[in-house]
């Protein structure tokens, strides 16, 4: 009868010991489980629209500005330096003219020969133009592929009294009413010509041209000119 309830005792004492063992590792165990099913890392919020395999830190693409294979075209130029007449310096932005739709009607790019008119082949060139001095026309992208420079306009268009030794002012016949008149084209005609040609015919295309800052017709000197 003793053995009974001793062994009864024991068994009882068992029981609550091995309830407070199970008691006491369970948390343990649930902690093990929460790590082993814990989620994955967020991806950072910065690479969320990155595609797949997209290698990191990848260059912007080059600019058309910037001309590719590290060739830059020259932002703006001065025309008329040292000018000798009553009216000074004129800046010009090259890179709108190159890059934004101004054309006479606003509708598209200005070609590289409209100003560059030596810079395209000998068939190409309409009177009263004679010089060709390449066999593609300039572009950005033959610009890009070739060495050959571009020159400027007083390579051919000199100031009036400053032909260089060996070289000769080139000239043109221009009809006004009945009469023929030959002229030189010197330095400042020939950018009149390029410049007023084109933005009189703007400004009959697009009226409200005239409100643009900057923006001068041939009429318009002191917009584009300083005085000397």
């Amino acid at each position: 009868m003793k053995n009974s309830i001793k062994l009864f005792v024991i068994t009882i004492f068992g029981v609550f010991v091995l309830g407070l063992l199970l008691n006491s590792f369970g948390p343990l165990a649930a902690g093990v489980r929460v790590f082993a099913k814990g989620e994955p890392t967020p991806t950072p919020a910065a690479n969320a629209n990155k595609p797949a395999n997209t290698p990191a830190n990848t260059a912007p693409a080059a600019t058309p500005a910037s001309g590719g294979d590290g060739k830059k075209i020259t932002k703006s130029f001065v025309l008329g330096k040292d000018s000798l007449s009553e009216y000074g310096e004129a800046p010009f932005d090259h890179e709108t003219h190159a890059f934004q739709m101004y054309s006479p009607d606003g509708k598209s790019v200005v070609g590289c020969v409209e100003c560059h008119h030596t810079d395209q082949p000998k068939s190409a060139l309409k009177p009263p133009l004679l010089t060709s001095e390449r066999d593609v026309a300039l572009t950005l992208e033959s610009w890009r592929a070739s060495p050959q420079k571009v020159n400027e306009c007083r390579s051919c268009h000199f100031q009036d009294g400053n032909v260089p030794d060996g070289k000769e002012m080139p000239t043109a016949t221009y009809t006004d009413g009945a009469k023929s008149t030959k002229k030189d084209l010197n330095n400042e005609l020939a950018y009149h010509i390029n410049c007023n040609t084109c933005h009189d015919a703007a400004f009959k295309l697009r009226p409200e041209l005239k409100k643009k800052p900057g923006f001068a017709t041939s009429k318009d000197c002191t917009i584009c000119h300083k005085t000397n």
